[in-house]
């Protein structure tokens, strides 16, 4: 992984919500799949949070401290909301887009929906799991 990706690689990255990964798989981008890091933890959480969080290295969040300390860029990816009929846009739209979009035309709101509750928690975590980690954040919508 890099900070130092052009536009255009930032949004691959980003483009990588919609994938379907799992835990350990590798994490490539652009024609020549250039990888970023290894996929160590998948979310898909009842709020409606779907997110990955990669590792320069695969390192499991379960793994001790000091393997953990050696991880030195997170990259954390937030699925955006679904537009297809399915229970993650019902989660998406009902629980946490429409009631957000109305909290904006009012003001604003006392509470943060769940799925913004979960996705800042995932982060915070993240950043808690790989002490010395650089983190990168990438989304659209609700997913950021």
């Amino acid at each position: 992984m890099s900070n130092n990706y052009t536009d255009k690689q930032r949004m691959e990255i980003a483009e990588q919500e919609y994938n379907s990964y799992k835990e350990s798989d590798p994490v490539k981008i652009g024609k020549e799949k250039n990888k970023i890091g290894y996929v160590s933890q998948v979310n898909d959480k009842s709020t409606g949070e779907q997110s990955f969080v990669i590792t320069d290295n695969y390192v499991s969040p379960t793994s001790p401290l000091s393997e953990r300390n050696h991880v030195k860029e997170v990259t954390v990816i937030y699925r955006g909301s679904s537009f297809e009929l399915s229970s993650d846009a019902a989660k998406d739209w009902l629980l946490n887009d429409i009631p957000t979009g109305i909290q904006v035309v009012n003001g604003g709101g006392a509470v943060a929906m769940p799925q913004l509750q979960s996705s800042s928690e995932t982060l915070k975590n993240a950043m808690e799991l790989y002490p010395n980690a650089q983190v990168f954040v990438y989304g659209h919508s609700l997913g950021l």
